[in-house]
């Protein structure tokens, strides 16, 4: 195994939908009303269109608040501009990453993932990997091939000397179907990596 490919959700960076959405309100019905109509809404995890770079932050809050009659719209607006605070860099994994590069190993992160989550969190970090493809920036998404194809193209990756971490199945097995080997991990979770990376030998 020559190349790491890192998720950035609950990979790098944490991000527990139901303990978040609990920072902005108590009631669980205006919780599930955030999860759903928010996170996993056509704007953003749903169908992507956040991620992949068709429309901001801002405009897909005007597409939610509309689209639900503006049921919540105030604690919509709370959420949507501030819930990246609850959410922070894993830095146990930073520095597995930097003794995997000292080791010879060539790291890169495939990401759905937005312009605003680049300038808030990636940016800082960019400087540790060998290659970013991140969605927002080729309109390109996981699970569908086109973003792996352009990470193997793009860093010329021999897809049989990589292996891809990802908590998501669907993305996973895009990748082994291209001949990655990749493996779902659990969220946010530090010792489920590292008995991946022995079971490669690369830790």
């Amino acid at each position: 195994m020559k190349n790491i490919i890192f998720d950035f959700g609950n990979i790098l960076i944490t991000f527990n939908d139901r303990e978040i959405v609990s920072k902005f309100t108590s009631i669980k019905e205006e919780q599930d009303f955030l999860i759903e109509n928010c996170i996993y809404s056509p704007e953003w995890v749903k169908f992507g269109l956040i991620d992949s770079g068709y429309i901001s932050f801002s405009e897909a809050v005007t597409l939610i608040n509309d689209r639900t009659n503006n049921k919540y719209k105030n604690l919509v607006n709370d959420f949507m501009l501030n819930y990246y605070k609850y959410m922070h860099i894993q830095k146990e994994l930073i520095n597995i990453i930097k003794k995997l590069k000292e080791k010879g190993y060539k790291i890169y992160m495939l990401s759905n993932t937005s312009d605003f989550m680049y300038k808030t969190f990636i940016k800082d970090i960019e400087y540790l990997f060998d290659g970013l493809v991140l969605s927002y920036q080729i309109h390109k998404i996981k699970p569908y091939t086109a973003i792996y194809e352009h990470l193997i193209n793009t860093y010329h990756l021999n897809p049989e000397e990589s292996l891809f971490l990802d908590d998501r199945l669907d993305n996973i097995e895009t990748a082994n179907k291209l001949g990655i080997k990749g493996r779902q991990l659990k969220e946010d979770n530090i010792e489920d990596i590292k008995q991946v990376l022995k079971e490669y030998n690369i830790l």
